[in-house]
């Protein structure tokens, strides 16, 4: 008898930019676990790229930020991040143990393009209609607590990656008018029942709820 992994030994995985976290971290070890004969692979991928390939084939699944309304792929909201913000170090705003995205319009904010909160960027965007230069967009998380940890403006990030970035110098202030959330899919076709991209679906679903309860 052929087992499961037999009959599929390979899950290509397409990552948007953006999803890594400690719980895709969790996901990954748990495929690995239950299923070490299927080869995973990785591409890093826009969120484009990333509906296109696995419309024509070359992604067997994907994850990202943005969730697809194509009716030909099945999307799977998993886990939610929420959002904060990021103080340098001896900034007066760490006397404050909460934030409002109103109390931040007189700094420079610097925005990481990947982490896209379509209702907190358009609050931001609502407070500063004359002076979109104060919202800086950068490329990488690790840029945004560049400038910040230098002291030259705060972050909005999620609260996870800036408590981890703790070690920068930086420090971490929950929004308080929220809730403001970034949400990560998993993406994938129709029509795989008991494929590695279902199973992987699965323990997806339960590592998002294993961080739910």
């Amino acid at each position: 008898m052929h087992s499961i992994t037999s009959r599929t030994s390979r899950l290509r995985l397409a990552i948007a930019p953006g999803v890594p976290s400690f719980q895709l971290s969790k996901l990954l070890a748990l495929q690995r676990a239950e299923e070490p004969n299927v080869r995973l692979t990785f591409s890093a991928v826009t969120g484009d790229e990333l509906v296109a390939g696995i419309q024509d084939g070359r992604y067997d699944a994907g994850m990202s930020l943005q969730g697809a309304s194509d009716p030909g792929l099945k999307t799977q909201p998993l886990w939610a991040e929420s959002m904060a913000v990021a103080v340098p170090p001896r900034f007066h705003l760490l006397d404050r143990a909460k934030l409002t995205v109103a109390g931040l319009q007189d700094y420079p904010i610097y925005r990481w393009q990947a982490e896209d909160c379509p209702l907190l960027d358009g609050r931001l965007a609502s407070l500063m209609p004359l002076d979109e230069e104060n919202i800086q967009r950068v490329t990488s998380f690790e840029m945004l607590a560049l400038w910040v940890a230098a002291g030259y403006g705060i972050g909005v990030s999620a609260q996870s990656r800036i408590e981890r970035a703790h070690g920068w110098g930086i420090t971490m202030r929950p929004l308080a008018d929220g809730p403001y959330e970034i949400v990560t899919y998993l993406q994938r076709r129709h029509a795989q029942t008991d494929s590695a991209s279902e199973r992987f679906e699965r323990r997806a679903m339960q590592v998002a709820g294993a961080e739910a309860t």
